[in-house]
């Protein structure tokens, strides 16, 4: 009897490591700015495990699309954040300050897969910033752009392993686009920047175009190219290719619709990697999408049509000189809308929409979006009968996909 028993404990299987487990469970809690630090508020363990580098990364990977935080917000030529998030994930507009005061009269670029772009006119010289981190990387402009016979329009930032989930460029090579014009023939160009060699590409031209009146939104990157909307005597998009590194000017061949003259025009993404257009007016909001058909022709096909009052909750008496979209948010489909002056997000897939916050500053929306982690409070600090409570809370919260019998073996 006694070597039956013996064998059977020889042969049965390990019990899993108490981290592993824990490990997992922490893996499964929400993407939102206050699930580790809370977490890491119910012991010295839990603490230990969701400060470890190898465990963000996992984190990271497992979510893969980060989420939006808030908005950067272009006031006084200096980049201003505020928040789009509820409490506890509310994050203050000094967490994310740019504390440089030579970066004062600069203009905001855009933003995308957790970095920003800046650029700033006296020096001619770019600013790829990690608000997370608080990394920063100067990049100087292109040399030809030094003696004032181009002048920079826009430009773009991306880091294509960040979005995969990695950490900003603390983990992966970015490339920052700058589009620009030549005051000699009106040729609009791009050059590419790469971290990974330090210098920027050959510039790439387009065919001469006439007067660019408007060249003030962000890129929205669609599939594998990068769209600008401007307007050379009429409505036109300026693609980049990224793959081809290409650079074309396409005719918009706008659609037609029963809007008045002063709409309000974004791109956005459409099914399929297609380009769509969203109109605004003080009438309704559109959005439409651009198709090509097998002979190679394209033509706007109307996907939506909605009313302001019913997306909003507002008035359907909305003065037309009070409406703007000021920001799209390419990751969930999302626009940002300026009423008066308060802040709406509209999210196109569910129709639902939130009011963010009133400002009478109306300027641009960047959209931003990253895996952030708040400092990490001392356990010392914390009550026991808190700790107790947010350690229920968290396993609670995150033993989905996990086994009743392996949910007995937690113990902090």
């Amino acid at each position: 009897m006694t070597r039956r028993r013996q064998r059977r404990r020889q042969t049965s299987p390990a019990a899993p490591d108490n981290d592993d487990l824990i490990d997992e469970i922490l893996l499964r809690l929400p993407s939102q700015p206050s699930s580790l630090p809370r977490a890491s508020l119910v012991c010295k363990q839990w603490r230990r495990l969701v400060s470890d580098r190898g465990f963000l990364h996992r984190f990271r990977a497992r979510h893969r699309d980060p989420p939006l935080l808030g908005v950067f917000k272009d006031e006084l030529h200096h980049p201003v954040f505020r928040s789009v998030l509820d409490p506890p994930d509310l994050i203050p507009p000094d967490r994310f300050a740019l504390r440089l005061d030579d970066y004062r009269a600069a203009s905001l670029l855009g933003c995308r897969h957790g970095l920003v772009l800046i650029f700033k006119f006296t020096t001619r010289e770019l600013l790829v910033w990690d608000p997370v981190s608080g990394a920063r990387r100067r990049v100087a402009v292109p040399p030809e752009l030094a003696g004032g016979e181009k002048s920079v329009m826009n430009g773009a930032v991306l880091c294509a392993a960040a979005a995969a989930g990695d950490d900003g460029f603390r983990s992966c090579h970015f490339k920052v686009v700058l589009i620009g014009s030549s005051k000699m023939d009106g040729r609009i160009f791009a050059s590419v920047y790469s971290s990974a060699t330090g210098e920027w590409g050959d510039a790439i031209f387009t065919g001469p175009v006439s007067t660019i009146y408007h060249f003030g939104s962000p890129a929205i990157l669609v599939g594998n190219a990068l769209y600008w909307l401007l307007s050379v005597s009429g409505h036109h998009i300026l693609e980049f290719n990224l793959e081809t590194s290409t650079l074309a000017v396409t005719d918009g061949n706008w659609p037609e619709t029963n809007f008045s003259s002063d709409c309000r025009y974004c791109i956005m993404r459409g099914e399929d990697d297609n380009v769509g257009l969203a109109i605004l007016s003080y009438r309704g909001f559109q959005m439409w999408e651009r198709k090509v058909t097998l002979g190679g022709a394209a033509r706007w096909v109307l996907r939506k049509t909605v009313k302001l009052h019913d997306i909003l909750g507002l008035s359907s008496a909305v003065q037309r000189e009070k409406i703007d979209i000021v920001g799209y948010v390419e990751d969930t489909n999302a626009f940002i809308l300026v009423v008066d002056t308060a802040f709406y997000m509209f999210q196109v897939d569910s129709m639902q929409s939130k009011k963010l916050f009133d400002c009478n500053v109306i300027t641009r929306c960047h959209p931003f979006t990253s895996f952030y982690t708040a400092v990490l409070v001392p356990m010392d600090m914390i009550p026991q009968g808190v700790q107790n409570s947010m350690k229920n809370i968290y396993i609670d919260a995150a033993i989905e996909g996990i086994g009743a019998e392996d949910k007995l073996r937690l113990d902090c």
